[in-house]
């Protein structure tokens, strides 16, 4: 019984460690601690009181969950509190598919009995480590994979764009590769996908894209020129990879707004690049930012 308390307390702690990692929630050793120990201690009450069959249930093993999440992180939010849940049964599962694995090939090793594993002595401390060091590997590569999207999340900024009075607003993500200028005004240049700018184009430019003309230079000028809004419009080199001396059609906005609430800023000396294609496979952004015009 004394094994098996502590096994579960020290998985229990794991699980919650690992919990409080994913979901950034910062909380206590001491909670942590709680909240193994009450784990722990329903396994061993299941075992002392096995004429508790209400106890052996999903709903119980639920409720307890809650009680164990309630305790260690206190999440005020409802939606708060079921993505802790998520992310806590989520760590249990790594841990037990773990644990399941080594039992498995050490067949010898332990059983299953309403709902608790039990472990031989003689192998449990060999699969108690090899769990926690797979578990650890399996975490480290997950938490790079959470890192790496969380980080590239917080360069997304709402994007406003403005044209002969007309406005449309997306998501722009702040791309430190895109270092495009327009060589005539050197204003710095946002690319933006033409699908996102369809509403606010003139027409004789929408049907340049819409017939996927915008690298048939020659037919690109001659609407341009012979369009009333010669002006606002140019055309933009560029290099990237897989096209070298490309060109760009691009137009000056009325202004463009970066950020929300106290964080927007206006600018009106920028130009925004046409993209004819897709710059975001999951459609999270629609358009680059220059990194100079958030700096």
């Amino acid at each position: 019984m004394d094994v098996l308390f502590l096994e579960n307390l020290v998985m229990n702690f794991l699980i919650l460690m690992v919990t409080s990692k994913f979901s950034k929630r910062k909380t206590s050793t001491l909670r942590l601690f709680i909240g193994a120990f009450v784990g722990a201690l329903y396994v061993v009450f299941l075992l002392i009181c096995p004429g508790f069959k209400i106890y052996y249930t999903a709903f119980s093993k639920f409720a307890l969950s809650l009680l164990i999440v309630a305790l260690v992180f206190t999440p005020k939010k409802v939606w708060e509190f079921i993505k802790i849940l998520v992310l806590f049964y989520a760590s249990t599962f790594i841990f037990a598919g773990a644990a399941f694995a080594f039992l498995y090939f050490n067949q010898n090793g332990g059983f299953l009995k309403n709902g608790v594993v039990y472990v031989f002595w003689q192998s449990q401390t060999i699969v108690l480590l090899l769990s926690v060091v797979t578990v650890g590997i399996i975490v480290r590569i997950f938490w790079e994979i959470f890192q790496h999207r969380f980080e590239r999340d917080k360069l997304l900024i709402p994007l406003k764009i403005s044209f002969e009075s007309k406005k449309i607003g997306m998501a722009a993500l702040i791309d430190t590769g895109n270092s495009l200028f327009d060589p005539l005004s050197n204003l710095p240049v946002v690319v933006v996908e033409f699908n996102a700018l369809r509403e606010i184009l003139p027409e004789e430019i929408k049907n340049i894209y819409e017939n996927s003309r915008e690298n048939d230079l020659t037919c690109v000028t001659n609407i341009i020129s012979n369009s009333e809004w010669i002006a606002r419009f140019r055309l933009i080199p560029f290099s990237s990879l897989g096209k070298q001396n490309g060109m760009l059609l691009g137009f000056k906005p009325d202004y463009i707004e970066i950020g929300e609430n106290q964080h927007k800023k206006d600018i009106n000396e920028v130009i925004i690049g046409i993209y004819n294609s897709i710059l975001s496979r999951n459609e999270r952004y629609k358009a680059l930012l220059n990194p100079e015009l958030v700096g």
